[in-house]
């Protein structure tokens, strides 16, 4: 082979890479731009508000289709526990056994506090209650008291110092 045939033969293999390498980035921007549309297609339909006829699980991997699902699930179950009254038919529906196990804890926990409030409540008035009587006991007690040594006072007094108490005197006492 002369010279030029070598020439001839490098331009025509430079020319043919070119043309593969030019082929194969030409295919690989085809096949992006087909990734990006599919990319586009399932964030489209994953993002709040998207329209009902877009199916993530068609649209999306598994994987960004299971976590759109909890989330579309974790969603529903926020809304039926904070709703009011809470919504606990949907709460059942939408929400995982750990959730609504820890959701009936903290409504017991929650009716225990509201019922040991009220029984400290009640406890309290009981208290100041009994604390009302007995202060008016004390206060009979010592106008008894009182009216007891008055009337001491008042009775006469025999030769042996003793009190010379008549049927009047002795009411007067009580």
């Amino acid at each position: 082979m002369t010279l030029k045939g070598w020439i001839i033969l490098a331009v025509a293999s430079a020319f043919t890479g070119i043309m593969a390498v030019a082929a194969y980035q030409g295919g690989q921007a085809a096949k992006y731009r087909k990734l990006d549309t599919a990319h586009r297609a399932c964030v489209a339909s994953i993002t709040p508000g998207a329209r009902a006829d877009l199916q993530p699980r068609l649209l999306c991997d598994d994987v960004t289709a299971d976590h759109w699902a909890a989330s579309v699930k974790a969603a529903a179950c926020d809304r039926a526990l904070n709703a009011v009254p809470q919504d606990l038919h949907g709460a059942r529906a939408a929400c995982s056994a750990p959730v609504m196990r820890l959701h009936a804890e903290r409504t017991a926990a929650d009716t225990n506090l509201k019922n040991k409030t009220d029984e400290l409540v009640r406890e309290k008035a009981s208290r100041q209650a009994a604390i009302a009587r007995a202060a008016a006991d004390a206060q009979v007690k010592a106008e008894r008291t009182a009216r007891r040594e008055a009337v001491d006072a008042r009775t006469p007094r025999g030769a042996d110092g003793r009190a010379v108490c008549d049927a009047q005197c002795l009411r007067d006492r009580r």
